[in-house]
């Protein structure tokens, strides 16, 4: 897999939610970014609709390619300037082994 500098022109942010006890017998839930700023090539890959909780919902799958960084979770979420709604992460991959890039498949679905 090559990747050149130049295609890592988007700027995208990785956020972990994590619920924090309240002290009262209750959760309240913070996101913190665990990544901000992180320079990535970023392809639309497909786009369908979805119906959900009968509303009809636009669904996005993207393909984004970062500099491999341990520790992304699927159940993280990436903020994206280009879409103004958080993408769910589906898949983190090392494709090559050699811990140079990683590759993410995340979408827009609810």
């Amino acid at each position: 897999m090559t990747v050149s500098a130049g295609e890592l022109r988007h700027r995208i942010d990785i956020v972990r939610s994590a619920k924090t006890p309240t002290g009262r017998g209750g959760f309240t839930e913070t996101v913190a970014t665990i990544a901000g700023n992180v320079a990535a090539k970023v392809e639309g890959l497909t786009g369908t609709e979805a119906v959900k909780e009968k509303v009809l919902r636009g669904v996005r799958v993207y393909r984004l390619t970062i500099r491999w960084r341990p520790g992304i979770l699927t159940s993280d979420r990436i903020s994206y300037s280009g879409d103004p709604e958080p993408l769910n992460i589906r898949s983190a991959v090392d494709l090559d082994g050699r811990r140079r890039w990683l590759v993410i498949h995340a979408d827009t679905e609810a």
